[in-house]
């Protein structure tokens, strides 16, 4: 699937406070962090993109043939019973100015790695965990070529 195709079927222009999250721990097909009640039954976690790699947001980032992309903000949302999981960008670029950017899949993951496999693309994306669980930071594939290329970090 396309890039353009992709941005089609996105929600028009997302508020400008969208959340990241992602979780951790487990060591099973639902990562769950370290607040996670015993049993279950907690909702998602959220975590909110705090910068991209080092740089703060708002961030620039031009990578591989993709086009000069600003992040703005964004979200990711981990279902620590069923490892679903949902992200969401807020960016602007110069060919579709402000949009809207959503991926969602399933995860696993134990105490410091999780993977994020994305049901859009097919894409597995690798993150690590801090030791209390508060930051993620994963390499996402932005330009669907099968390689990291930007980090995303978030923090709850």
């Amino acid at each position: 699937m396309t890039r353009s195709t992709k941005i089609r079927g996105l929600l028009g222009l997302l508020p400008a406070v969208l959340l990241l999250g992602a979780a951790c721990g487990g060591g099973d097909k639902s990562p769950t962090g370290p607040d996670a009640p015993a049993g279950g039954g907690q909702g998602p976690i959220d975590f909110q993109l705090t910068s991209l790699g080092v740089a703060g947001l708002p961030a620039d980032a031009e990578v591989e043939d993709c086009t000069l992309t600003r992040f703005y903000n964004g979200r990711i949302d981990i279902d620590p019973n069923s490892g679903e999981w949902q992200l969401s960008l807020q960016v602007h670029d110069k060919n579709y100015g402000d949009w809207g950017y959503k991926d969602w899949g399933q995860s696993e993951g134990n105490a410091t790695t999780v993977l994020f496999e994305s049901d859009i693309t097919g894409t597995t994306h690798q993150a690590t965990v801090n030791g209390d669980g508060t930051e993620v930071k994963i390499m996402y594939d932005w330009c669907e070529d099968g390689v990291g290329d930007v980090q995303l970090v978030f923090d709850r």
